[in-house]
């Protein structure tokens, strides 16, 4: 990560402004730049970047919420500050990136201090959740690397790899497996509700048995947290699905299981993980089990998630038949249990 000097980006079209902004920056002991305007801001970041940088929202071409914005994907290590006299732009903006504070023009020095500080503690906080990911990202890849050889190992030895892989399962992540059986069983049952071929039906059977295998390589930080996830870390949960694929992938006999797991978490209108696909780009199997999968999530009940009874779980299938689930599986399973 590059480092950041305690300096703080003054961005407003008024040199009286920005002047004064300086000077109040300065008296608390920091470096003070300034910019006129969107480009001449990102042209100073890229040479020196800052802790902060405080922009106006009018400004002549690009205004200070576009700017923000490219502060938030060029110099994620940046905080923003938005100063205005016009708290209404903000009204109903759809696309306003995250900021650390919001300055009304006019606003006193103890005022701007406060959001100064604001928003460094703000920084901070950011680049300890990305240092921390990035500490998780790597215990991931390692966990993987190590899943995949140890799987080859035993497998050379003569063992079964589905025996090896559900062993390490039983080992650390138990409830996936029992998890894995439940959702099986319900799989099957669905797509012999949609009259699929007897190949398919046991393919189903055995992608569902190890739809969630990637959660072997999740971090204990994670496995274990005895609190609620941040969205870092759920993010780095979701990669399971790939951890899954490529445990799988690593292996002679279920290699072919790789590419329908993948499709177990996509959502049926677009906006599911990993690959973002929709509709019958899903494979049916991956469909299948998104449904099967989160009915026996929700009935059984998750760590910060209360237990659902049956027809509440019922209930939010159809609610979401046609955005997350396909609305012809939901059907299928909703006969399987006896509800239509």
């Amino acid at each position: 990560m590059t480092s950041i000097v305690a300096s703080v980006l003054i961005v407003d079209d008024e040199p009286a402004v920005r002047d004064i902004m300086a000077r109040w920056v300065v008296s608390l002991g920091l470096n003070a730049r300034t910019a006129a305007n969107a480009d001449e801001a990102l042209a100073t970041l890229h040479t020196e970047p800052c802790e902060l940088a405080v922009i106006d929202i009018r400004m002549p071409g690009h205004d200070g919420l576009w700017l923000a914005d490219e502060l938030r994907r060029r110099h994620p290590d940046t905080a923003v500050v938005l100063a205005t006299a016009y708290a209404a732009l903000l009204d109903g903006e759809p696309s306003a990136p995250p900021i650390a504070d919001l300055l009304i023009k006019p606003f006193e020095r103890e005022r701007f201090v406060m959001a100064v500080e604001r928003g460094r503690h703000w920084r901070k906080e950011a680049v300890d959740d990305s240092s921390w990911q990035a500490r998780l990202s790597l215990e991931l890849r390692d966990r993987t690397d190590n899943i995949c050889v140890e799987v080859a190992r035993q497998a050379d030895a003569g063992a079964p790899e589905s025996g090896v892989l559900a062993a390490l399962a039983m080992a650390r992540i138990p409830d996936a497996i029992a998890h894995g059986e439940r959702v099986a069983r319900f799989a099957v049952s669905v797509a012999r509700e949609l009259g699929l071929n007897r190949d398919t039906v046991d393919q189903l059977e055995r992608v569902a048995l190890f739809h969630d295998i990637g959660k072997l390589a999740i971090p204990d930080s994670l496995l274990n947290k005895p609190s609620g996830l941040t969205p870092a870390e759920q993010a780095i949960v979701r990669r399971h699905v790939d951890a899954g694929a490529e445990i799988l992938a690593a292996t002679r006999t279920l290699r072919e299981l790789a590419r329908l797991v993948l499709a177990t978490h996509e959502w049926f209108a677009g906006g599911g993980y990993p690959l973002g696909l929709a509709g019958d780009a899903i494979p049916l199997v991956g469909r299948i089990i998104a449904v099967v999968d989160s009915y026996d999530a929700m009935t059984q009940g998750r760590q910060y998630c209360d237990r659902l009874d049956s027809s509440e779980a019922v209930s939010e299938l159809m609610r979401c038949a046609g955005s997350q689930f396909d609305p012809t599986v939901v059907d299928a399973f909703l006969a399987v249990l006896g509800t239509h």
